[in-house]
């Protein structure tokens, strides 16, 4: 018997012929944050409207709690939802967006206990002074704000959060991020949330699932999924900076790097016999280091620099390719100079140049 709380299984869905969901397979725990992190397109909404019941499925199962909600009205599911796009209604104020799940049929509480829950929820997400005021008078943070109130006040088994940042500048998504992890503490509550940003979900969620084109392409905790990528797109996508790549082959018991005078032993890459193919060996920044001048293993120059101010990141050219990497602590270099790089031995992943799959067995890199 399985301990999730949501529990998706083979959800498939395609708009006019065009499939959005492909077999969307992936748990829950109870009390956990749940990340679903993908670019746009990827299948995040229209997964989060399939939990919540506000679509209709081609294949799949829905489980919540243990029970088969497939079939059942979204009213019944006992979740609450936050959409990118607030959703509020116009012609309530503030108290009375938050208060309006409560007076639902469904949910029908008295007006004493309503005003008891939403000055409670209210002060909680510091919007206890705006409760009187019209809605279209708000910032975009302040309406993010009431729309993830009204799903807390309703105190539901799981809340759905789809994208429910996205729209806010960067300071405002930090801070709504820490009070959300923060709630999630006090409330012990589940979350599963739709995200495309890499920065927002591994700050908030406990594990994360990876979709893309209406997949999951991996699933766990960030540590897992950095010791071994299930493929090239999981690499590109999380990180900062993301994972390089080096077009690769195996030639005896050692890897040639394409544009590179270093070779790498293959033994630490575990490849079962696998000596064949175009391949592409993906390493993670950190167990790359950049040299000043020629002093590195292989020659590149500095295609661009980033100065963040606390750190300095920079654009490596190495003649077939580009990485970013973050330089060490008092490292300084300028674009267009001269640098050189080594890989550091033990570290990286090969995949298969046509697939995209990782080919390489768990192992721990050098750097991680």
């Amino acid at each position: 018997m399985s301990d999730a709380l949501l529990k998706l299984s083979g959800l498939k869905k395609a708009y006019r012929g065009k499939p959005a969901l492909r077999g969307i397979d992936f748990e829950v725990r109870p009390n956990e944050i749940f990340a679903l992190l993908g670019p746009t397109g990827a299948g995040k909404s229209s997964t989060i409207q399939a939990a919540a019941g506000l679509l209709d499925l081609d294949a799949g199962q829905v489980m919540l709690d243990g029970r088969d909600v497939t079939d059942i009205d979204p009213a019944c599911r006992d979740l609450s939802i936050v959409f990118e796009g607030f959703n509020l209604l116009p012609v309530l104020n503030v108290y009375d967006n938050i208060a309006f799940a409560l007076r639902s049929p469904s949910y029908r509480e008295d007006e004493a206990e309503i005003r008891k829950r939403v000055h409670a929820t209210a002060e909680l997400l510091r919007i206890a002074h705006h409760l009187d005021r019209d809605v279209g008078t708000l910032s975009g943070g302040e309406k993010q704000r009431v729309a993830i109130a009204r799903a807390l006040v309703r105190r539901p088994c799981m809340f759905l959060l789809d994208e429910p940042l996205s729209a806010l500048d960067l300071k405002l998504r930090e801070g709504l991020r820490s009070e959300l992890r923060q709630i999630h503490r006090d409330q012990n509550s589940t979350i599963l949330y739709a995200t495309h940003d890499y920065h927002g979900a591994i700050s908030i969620a406990d594990r994360i699932g990876i979709i893309n084109q209406g997949r999951i392409l991996q699933s766990g905790t960030i540590e897992e999924i950095f010791a071994r990528p299930a493929n090239v797109f999981v690499g590109r996508l999380i990180g900062s900076p993301a994972m390089a790549f080096f077009d690769a082959e195996v030639e005896g018991d050692q890897v040639q790097i394409k544009g590179c005078d270093q070779t790498l032993p293959a033994a630490p890459f575990g490849l079962s016999g696998r000596t064949d193919g175009a391949m592409q060996l993906g390493v993670w920044p950190e167990d790359i280091h950049v040299t000043d001048g020629n002093s590195g293993a292989n020659s590149a120059s500095v295609y661009a620099v980033d100065n963040r101010g606390y750190e300095c990141a920079v654009q490596i050219d190495f003649g077939t390719g580009l990485f970013r990497k973050v330089l060490d602590e008092g490292q300084t270099l300028k674009q267009g100079e001269t640098c050189g790089f080594r890989i550091s031995e033990g570290a990286g992943f090969l995949f298969d140049q046509a697939s995209g799959a990782c080919l390489s067995h768990q192992h721990e890199g050098a750097a991680r």
